[in-house]
């Protein structure tokens, strides 16, 4: 990156005020003298700064050649932790810390050195160890630290966006439940504590932060609409200070809202009476919150535990053996095999755009298929 600077005024004479960085990407302002007093002196103090700029340029590379890469990392790590979503960092610093920067440790060259087909030997190494979804995540946390190694000026280039990474041999493929097999579902969860986020992602596609983060203040009973605007993330404590927080949902498109039919109202509605039952009961003892899905004491249930339960109850029954996210995916085909546009479908499951919704959740049932053959088949 290209010394940058700007000229200041002081004691009546033009400074150069160079914009500098260390080797652990801290910056430091450098006031350099122009030696031009303020008056009309303007356009020769501007050459002056540009010239001191091109002359640090090269410095820079002597100034900037001593940190290592997993030094570098590892500090941008720490850094990061205050910029991002706590997940996102916990996703940085599993990553980096069990992967990336142990493997180059061991490699120990400067970040000055760095070069694309490193970081594709890094990921080639990594075949057989991870899955390739998991090798493009390492690719794009090396990639956003070395985007902000360049924006630093610790080097002029990002060797991330050279390297090349492994394709996927398949393409992902997931499961999903036709109506028949989600009635089979919701009776399978009937009296446990995962019952109603089922429910809910069963009938709206919701993803598993979206029903847990789901409160009171965001459902109106009198007009009858569920507003996504909340999210129930997942994190250590020692990141977040507890092991459950709220956030916003994950794209502005995500917060939406959604008519609520007669079945989910009544569903609700239980829910409601039921956690004042149990408050009464329990008292001081139950978790005052706003949250919808919650234990019988009043604790938010957390993402970790609804997947883990929702697991063991499907293994049980003789229902494909799909993850809880993939309800947002039966109700996207489901929809779509009813005859609604990936518009419509998109706007309820809270996408971007259709395109997304043709691309990871149009998956045509073998019924819907039949219906196609027979349709072009000749008379």
């Amino acid at each position: 990156m290209p010394t940058t600077g700007f000229l200041a005024v002081k004691n009546g004479k033009y400074y150069a005020v160079l914009n500098l960085y260390d080797s652990s990407g801290k910056r430091k302002l450098k006031w350099i003298s122009t030696g031009y007093p303020e008056k009309n002196n303007k356009r020769k103090a501007e050459k002056v700064l540009r010239d001191l700029c091109v002359e640090w340029d090269r410095k820079n590379v002597k100034y900037y050649s001593t940190i290592k890469v997993h030094e570098y990392f590892t500090k941008w790590l720490s850094e990061i932790k205050e910029q991002v979503r706590p997940n996102t960092y916990r996703g940085y610093k599993g990553n980096m810390e069990k992967h990336i920067i142990p493997y180059f440790t061991k490699l120990n060259i400067t970040l000055q050195e760095l070069k694309p087909f490193q970081l594709s030997d890094y990921y080639k190494s990594k075949i057989g160890e991870v899955s390739v979804t998991t090798i493009k995540h390492h690719h794009q946390n090396i990639s956003k630290a070395l985007a902000d190694a360049v924006e630093k000026g610790l080097i002029s280039v990002n060797p991330a966006t050279a390297a090349k990474t492994p394709k996927a041999t398949e393409k992902f493929q997931a499961e999903f439940l036709n109506r028949s097999e989600i009635k089979l579902l919701i009776e399978a969860v009937k009296d446990t504590p995962i019952f109603l986020p089922t429910f809910l992602a069963s009938v709206y596609g919701f993803r598993r932060s979206e029903v847990l983060g789901l409160k009171w203040h965001n459902i109106d009973f009198e007009n009858g609409t569920i507003w996504i605007r909340e999210t129930l993330q997942q994190c250590t404590k020692e990141i977040t200070g507890d092991s459950n927080y709220t956030s916003e949902t994950k794209t502005e498109s995500s917060n939406r809202t959604l008519p609520m039919t007669p079945q989910v109202r009544e569903v609700l509605l239980k829910q409601k009476q039921r956690q004042q039952e149990h408050r009464s009961i329990l008292e001081a003892a139950y978790y005052l919150n706003d949250y919808v899905c919650t234990f019988d004491n009043g604790k938010e249930i957390s993402p970790n535990y609804l997947s883990r339960t929702f697991h063991k109850i499907i293994v049980k029954t003789d229902l494909p053996s799909i993850r809880f996210h993939d309800l947002r995916h039966s109700v996207a085909s489901n929809l779509l095999n009813d005859g609604f546009s990936a518009v419509q479908v998109a706007e309820w499951l809270g996408h971007s755009c259709s395109t997304t919704t043709l691309k990871f959740y149009a998956h045509i049932d073998k019924t819907s298929k039949m219906a196609i053959a027979n349709s072009l088949a000749p008379v």
